[in-house]
């Protein structure tokens, strides 16, 4: 079995490379092998269940990023972020301390530091190229069959009040989904920032998807802040600051939560099979994970996995440490029966109760939401191709 990846932008093929099968592949393999057939026979929906061939197939796609980017960029708590927020959610943005801002109007606002800074021997100017992002993320891990998770070993710092993320919500190495209000108030309901503006905050940090466009407020914009630093050093922030400029940029939606494809652990579902000689028409892939297969399969083995990302979902993700990594990912049938879940499991965006086994993995170079110009990011496709002969 081996399998490789597609990055395609419109009809044009931007990038193509090998995955990596992963250890879960085999074990995946070994839990079909070995579980009873005799479970048809259990007269009970959850028993009988198991056997379903949907739960030993890919189900779900998710996107990762270096390790020291869930420390860094749009997940780093500041005064400044903190301040956003106690002004009312107003577009008005007052401040205090070092850093480089940017910010996003609308129910749940965003504010991330900018990593690049004007030359502070030039002139800064308002140009659409000042409004590239380019992430601090590190060195994201190297490709290993036995990883479990896209980044392992993330510890999240950050903290809302005196409150720390990671006793919320654990790190599960990937970008994760909080960013939509009714994933923000009810992930946070009953915890110590459950208020508003502690919930706002903590989705602020938590990141890494924007709604969908159809729930944006009216003119919702970028609010885009740049320090014109002519004479002060730039390793020295807390020194007097020159001039702040200010650029306006339209937000558009993303994909994953305009049609509810994605959980709020980062995970987006499989929404669909094609059947190459039966009635369906294929689902665009802009409404979650497709997969298809031509008429002949039986002599070719390939499947095709593919899925979209809207330019505003490139655009958050990139805020937010970018795209490293991408995963396709089974459902752990044994965590999930263990978690007191019985099949056939459905997908749910806020309690999801689908527990999901690695299958294989792809680790990118160049970071995938990368752009020279914020004006110019357009829609991607992921195609994932596996032969199984």
């Amino acid at each position: 079995m081996r399998g490789e990846v597609e990055i395609w932008n419109g009809e044009q093929l931007l990038y193509v490379e090998p995955n990596m099968i992963v250890d879960g592949a085999g074990e995946l393999l070994a839990d079909i092998m070995t579980v009873s057939p005799s479970l048809s026979s259990v007269n009970h929906l959850g028993t009988s269940s198991i056997l379903d061939a949907s739960n030993y197939r890919i189900q779900a796609i998710s996107f990762g990023t270096g390790k020291d980017a869930f420390n860094e960029n749009a997940r780093k708590f500041s005064i400044a972020k903190n301040t956003r927020y106690k002004n009312d959610f107003k577009y008005d943005l007052n401040f205090y301390g070092a850093g480089n801002i940017l910010a996003i109007s609308g129910i749940v606002p965003i504010v991330f530091a900018v990593s690049s800074l004007p030359n502070p021997d030039t002139q800064f100017t308002m140009e659409p190229t000042a409004l590239s992002y380019a992430p601090r993320v590190g060195l994201p891990i190297a490709p290993e069959p036995i990883l479990t998770e896209l980044e392992p070993g993330i510890q999240s710092s950050q903290t809302v009040g005196d409150y720390s993320i990671s006793s919320i919500f654990p790190s599960n190495g990937q970008l994760t989904n909080f960013i939509p209000s009714a994933i923000a108030f009810y992930t946070t309901q009953n915890t110590q920032v459950s208020s508003q503006l502690s919930a706002i905050t903590t989705a602020s940090i938590m990141g890494s998807f924007p709604p969908g466009s159809s729930t944006l407020p009216a003119g919702s914009n970028f609010h885009v802040l740049y320090y014109n630093i002519r004479s002060e050093s730039l390793t020295n922030l807390t020194a007097s600051l020159g001039q702040v400029l200010a650029q306006k940029v339209p937000v558009i939606g993303g994909f994953f939560n305009e049609v509810s494809s994605m959980d709020v652990s980062g995970f987006v579902n499989m929404v669909m099979s094609s059947v190459p000689a039966g009635s369906y028409q294929m689902s665009s892939t802009a409404s979650g994970l497709c997969i298809s297969a031509n008429s002949n399969f039986s002599s070719n083995g390939v499947i095709e996995y593919s899925v979209s990302l809207a330019s505003g979902d490139l655009a958050f993700a990139n805020a937010y440490g970018g795209i490293y990594h991408l995963g396709l990912w089974t459902i752990d049938i044994n965590k999930s029966l263990q978690n007191g879940n019985t099949p056939p499991y459905s997908f749910n965006v806020l309690n999801n109760p689908r527990k999901y086994k690695l299958f294989c993995r792809k680790g990118l170079s160049k970071n995938l939401c990368y752009t020279t110009d914020e004006k110019f990011r357009n829609d991607l496709t992921i195609k994932w191709r596996l032969h199984f002969l």
